[in-house]
């Protein structure tokens, strides 16, 4: 984690939680915070499209985003102060990790808990700054807090996990489940709830309370009738479970269970707590039964299921830890049909893209990359590299072949070509980062295909 402190802002990160944070950072701001950019994102310069109507509203406490803005207040706005806040988090949850491994299956399996950070989708998302790091660190130490029969540091991590994004009420679940298995009624459940509804009735009031104000944010996606739910349920499943080489963990875990050496307690606790996050992002908020162009999931809402399942696998059989780190080895960097969050990919992507940056400097004519890259070149705090390349010209979906001339680079991820496609285009240079890369075209003036060999974009 502290050897990427000079990657590149990618993704939501770069577009939507980084900028509220710029939003904190220049002295304050309003609970809710969307609306008018702040100065460091240059909004005397033309704007990219992800943000030509503002910052959108999207409903999520400020915890993260004043966390973010203090360390930019003090070490600047850029990319490194974003990594360095960053960079506590991803220790408190490898702690908490390592914590979990042990409450579940004793010190062998707190040994292998390092095996976890490096499971491809936490690697990845430890290099970024969404809010959903936040809510992995406290509901991990929340669960640890559970174990422990320590109600009133549940209910203040509960707390806290649910002020850092809203999935962090499903904790009621099992904190119930703790009061079941222990024939105990204890009150420290309700904390996500109390912080839940008064972040919603903070929101209802700022959006215009009486006169239109709405509360909580709505789902993405929800499913169309039984057979379509059982489809994002064997989604969530297959990303959680089985995923880059996780399906290992279940047969040794099985095979050591048949022994009956485990703790019944604590794998029930965690149990409810991974079933509650498979159930709700099979039926809200998951975008993989989307029909679209292509199948990206947000993989990192699923961190805490994915976390909390491996480490009872790992509790069960601590050997399963050779063949799991083996496998995360080999899918870290590798492209994954579930989006740039399921690995280095997307991150490697933007590397590839800034290693293009000189050569971009000094060809002639016009130059054309995707809208993502062009938000990312110039805008300086992205890690891009400065000063800002003002000149490029940015494709999307929609752009027209017959718009184009000069060069055009495409990336393993961002904007797809679209119609650029149909393009006669020589290969001129690629740019590699680990498995991603970005490839610079050269675009032929006549587009027949008679006038040069060429190379079809792909």
């Amino acid at each position: 984690m502290a050897l990427g402190a000079q990657l590149p802002l990618i993704d939501d990160s770069f577009f939507w939680w980084v900028p509220k944070a710029m939003l904190l950072a220049d002295g304050g701001g309003p609970w809710v915070l969307a609306g008018n950019l702040p100065e460091p994102l240059r909004p005397d310069a033309v704007l990219p499209p992800h943000w030509v109507d503002g910052l959108p509203d999207y409903a999520h406490p400020p915890l993260w985003y004043a966390w973010l803005g203090g360390w930019m207040r003090l070490l600047g706005q850029t990319h490194t102060a974003v990594h360095l806040a960053v960079l506590p988090v991803a220790a408190g949850i490898g702690a908490g990790l390592c914590q979990l491994c042990q409450r579940l299956g004793g010190s062998k399996a707190a040994w292998t808990s390092p095996i976890l950070l490096l499971l491809p989708p936490v690697t990845a998302q430890l290099l970024r700054a969404d809010t959903d790091l936040p809510l992995l660190l406290f509901s991990t130490w929340a669960l640890v807090a559970l174990l422990d029969r320590k109600e009133g540091l549940f209910a203040l991590l509960a707390a806290l996990a649910t002020a850092s994004k809203e999935p962090g009420v499903l904790l009621v679940i099992p904190g119930l489940a703790a009061c079941l298995v222990d024939k105990k009624i204890r009150w420290g459940w309700l904390a996500p709830l109390a912080v839940l509804g008064a972040w919603a009735g903070i929101h209802w009031l700022e959006t215009g309370g009486p006169l239109g104000g709405w509360a909580l944010s709505s789902a993405e996606h929800l499913p169309t009738g039984p057979l379509d739910w059982l489809k994002d349920l064997g989604s969530v499943c297959r990303i959680v479970l089985l995923e880059q080489g996780r399906w290992l963990l279940w047969p040794l875990a099985l095979w050591a269970a048949r022994k009956g050496i485990y703790r019944s307690r604590e794998l029930t606790i965690a149990g409810a707590h991974v079933l509650t996050q498979v159930l709700f992002f099979g039926t809200l908020n998951f975008l993989g039964g989307i029909d679209r162009v292509d199948r990206y999931t947000h993989v990192r809402y699923l961190l805490p299921a994915i976390t909390a399942s491996a480490s009872a696998g790992l509790a069960l059989s601590p050997m399963s830890a050779i063949p799991l780190l083996g496998t995360s080895l080999f899918f870290l960097q590798e492209n994954s049909p579930d989006g740039p969050e399921s690995s280095l990919y997307g991150t490697d992507t933007a590397r590839a893209l800034r290693a293009a940056r000189p050569t971009l400097e000094t060809l002639p004519g016009d130059v054309w990359v995707g809208s993502h890259a062009w938000a990312q070149y110039t805008r300086p705090y992205s890690g891009m590299g400065s000063p800002p390349l003002d000149s490029l010209l940015f494709y999307d979906i929609n752009t027209r072949p017959e718009d184009v001339s000069g060069h055009v680079l495409h990336a393993s991820i961002g904007e797809p070509l679209g119609r650029l496609q149909e393009l006669e285009m020589t290969l001129l240079r690629e740019f590699r980062a680990g498995r991603a890369w970005a490839r610079l075209y050269k675009v032929h003036a006549d587009t027949t295909g008679e006038e040069a060999p060429s190379t079809p974009a792909n």
